[in-house]
């Protein structure tokens, strides 16, 4: 019984661990497109960062990344950032990674040389959460 209990917790830290790294990628992913377009020196960054993930989801990587970042242009598009960030945040728990989260984002939008408003409106939502 205890081994079926550490496994349990070790899928359980698994998930988990996975979850916040899909959520740091949801959000690094939508601070490309949140100036409403998608710059590939932006994009880079966040590729780059994604591909030294230890990624244990049965979706590709790839995939991921390219299906969030369509949910993340979509965000944009209806004016939902606030409720975007704060859900992706709430799944990052480890305090290492909240502060992570905001240094990851700050590469992203300074990539391609100019941080408009939108990037710092959007940037103050996800600090108020930290």
């Amino acid at each position: 019984m205890k081994f079926e209990q550490l496994l349990s917790h070790f899928d359980t830290g698994i998930c988990i661990d996975q979850l916040q790294k899909e959520s740091l990628l949801d959000l690094a992913l939508l601070f490309i497109g949140v100036d409403g377009k998608i710059d590939d020196s932006e994009k880079r960054v966040v590729y780059e960062w994604a591909n030294q993930l230890q990624w244990n989801s049965t979706i590709a990587l790839e995939d991921y990344f390219e299906d969030s970042l369509s949910k993340s242009v979509l965000a944009v598009q209806q004016n939902d950032i606030e409720s975007f960030i704060q859900h992706r945040m709430h799944h990052v728990v480890d305090e290492p990674m909240r502060k992570f989260v905001k240094e990851l984002v700050i590469k992203v939008i300074e990539a391609d040389g100019v941080v408009d408003d939108a990037e710092k409106r959007a940037l103050a939502v996800l600090e108020a959460e930290l």
